[in-house]
């Protein structure tokens, strides 16, 4: 499904060395994403951008996808890994992550970290964006 085909592009970008440019040109405008590891929601491209490059910088951080549940031709829950380093307690952290991603116009639209993949799904289902 397209839908898996675009998380899939989105998730190779992030594996790029010039991973913040290769992922900036994938978001969508009015982009939201939840992040599991800040707990924040960041709204809109420049935000985002904003986090990427931040992210940048850090020693470690890394997403790893590893089971795709395409529902649609613009939803998909991806599970996988996020492995990052606490900056205050100077901790390596490798979590279980999921998220429920919806893509418009070929462009990630949005970005939700969730605890399950039925999580992911009602998200998804409940917060269906007009198109």
């Amino acid at each position: 499904m397209e839908s898996e085909r675009l998380a899939r592009l989105w998730f190779e970008a992030g594996r790029d060395t010039d991973f913040p440019r290769r992922l900036k040109e994938l978001l969508h405008p009015e982009i939201v994403v939840a992040l599991k590891s800040e707990g924040d929601w960041l709204h809109g491209a420049d935000a985002v951008a904003e986090f990427l490059d931040r992210r940048a910088h850090s020693p470690i951080y890394e997403e790893t996808d590893e089971l795709y549940h395409p529902l649609d031709e613009d939803r998909v829950v991806v599970e996988g890994r996020l492995r990052w380093m606490e900056e205050e307690e100077r901790t390596l952290r490798d979590d279980g992550a999921i998220w429920a991603l919806e893509f418009r116009e070929g462009l990630l639209y949005r970005s939700i970290a969730v605890r399950s993949v039925a999580e992911a799904e009602a998200v998804l289902a409940v917060n269906r964006s007009p198109g």
